[in-house]
């Protein structure tokens, strides 16, 4: 359906850009095509003022023409010729006026004639070969239309360019719907199990107060990941598509690494800020908290120890998340910024990173992950600094 569409938008535009193109060139054949004319026509009385000054000096030219006297009923023609135009008739047609006349002959080109009266019912006629114009129309004709075919052919191809370009965003959006609605499958599919089973369990018989309690926790339980990954998938898409744009402001990225260290407080990992020197970024305060904490809560699902490390490095902030855990699979390590990518067999399949990266992209930042030598995985940031505040 896209392709035909494609086609179809191509054809479209190469006609209009073929009209365009092609009005001045036809205008241009037309002014050559009247040219070449003229110049006949031209030739023809140029020929005929060689036959006035022939008469003049008693000298009779070497071309088909011929004096004509209606009055004695005379034509006089200057050379020997097959040729037998009715001069006659043209100059009494001529009625004292120069006139041009076609004069066609079987097996040749034909010949145009020009009838010249120099008294009343008495004149001279020449004729001249059409057969050197009608090999210039010719030769103009057929350059016309190799710019036609050039002209069609070249917009043909600009155009489905042209539409290929102009259904990009709509290809993208379809992707991004096909996508979102893909992923929207993915996120809720295993809490609906969750639910329908625990719910299915739960109704099957009668049972005490404390199973009933357990079955409505793992729906609860459930239902809390089916929001918090549509949540996070609405989020992703704000982000990519330009909904979220974020409101920047000097920020003390240091401190901000010393809160989440106080207040995120995962079961089984130690969460430790390391002290550093101020470092002042520009940065949406409530955006890159979110991505902060994404890192910390994905290095805690894997790690008993994740340190925070910040600094500046040239024109940007840096903060670095490492962790004591298994690592990244060295397989997925150029995908686990991606959508719904696992980093190693612990962590869980999710979005956490793939929102971590379009929170750092709108911020005009970077995001990088690397295994540590010693072990562990190591995930970065890197913010642009605040330029308006010298950091102390």
């Amino acid at each position: 359906m896209q392709r035909r569409t494609r086609w179809i938008l191509a054809a479209l535009f190469a006609a209009v850009a073929a009209i365009l193109s092609l009005t001045p060139v036809a205008l241009w054949r037309a002014a050559r095509d009247n040219a070449i004319r003229d110049d006949l026509l031209q030739s023809a009385v140029g020929q005929m003022e060689d036959v006035f000054h022939g008469e003049l000096i008693g000298q009779r030219v070497q071309t088909a023409s011929w004096f004509v006297n209606l009055n004695d009923g005379v034509d006089e023609a200057f050379t020997e010729s097959d040729l037998l135009p009715p001069v006659k008739n043209w100059m009494r047609d001529a009625a004292g006026q120069a006139d041009f006349r076609d004069y066609p002959v079987e097996g040749s080109d034909g010949y145009v004639a020009y009838v010249r009266p120099t008294a009343a019912g008495a004149g001279f006629v020449t004729l001249v070969s059409v057969a050197e114009r009608n090999a210039a129309l010719g030769r103009l004709s057929s350059r016309f239309w190799s710019i036609v075919g050039l002209i069609g052919g070249a917009s043909l191809v600009l155009g489905y360019v042209v539409a290929g370009l102009a259904l990009g965003p709509a290809r993208r959006a379809m992707g991004d719907q096909q996508g979102f609605l893909a992923d929207a499958a993915h996120e809720m599919r295993t809490p609906l199990a969750v639910i329908m089973a625990s719910s299915s369990q739960a109704l099957a018989r009668s049972r005490t107060s404390e199973e009933y309690v357990r079955s409505l926790s793992e729906i609860r339980s459930a239902a809390e990941r089916a929001s918090s990954g549509v949540n996070e998938m609405l989020d992703l898409v704000r982000l990519q598509t330009g909904q979220a744009i974020p409101r920047l402001g000097a920020l003390r990225l240091d401190l901000l690494a010393e809160e989440i260290a106080a207040s995120v407080r995962p079961e089984g990992a130690e969460i430790i800020a390391e002290p550093s020197d101020a470092v002042v970024v520009d940065a949406d305060m409530a955006l890159l908290r979110q991505a902060v904490e994404n890192l910390v809560r994905n290095a805690a699902r894997r790690a008993t120890r994740v340190e925070m490390l910040t600094r500046v490095d040239d024109r940007d902030g840096v903060l670095e998340v490492i962790d004591d855990g298994p690592g990244f699979d060295p397989a997925m390590l150029p995908r686990v910024f991606e959508r719904y990518q696992r980093g190693d067999r612990r962590g869980e399949a999710g979005m956490g990173l793939a929102i971590v990266k379009a929170i750092v992209s709108a911020h005009g930042g970077t995001a990088h992950a690397a295994n540590r030598p010693e072990g562990g995985a190591s995930v970065s940031i890197r913010i642009p600094l605040n330029r308006t505040v010298t950091p102390k």
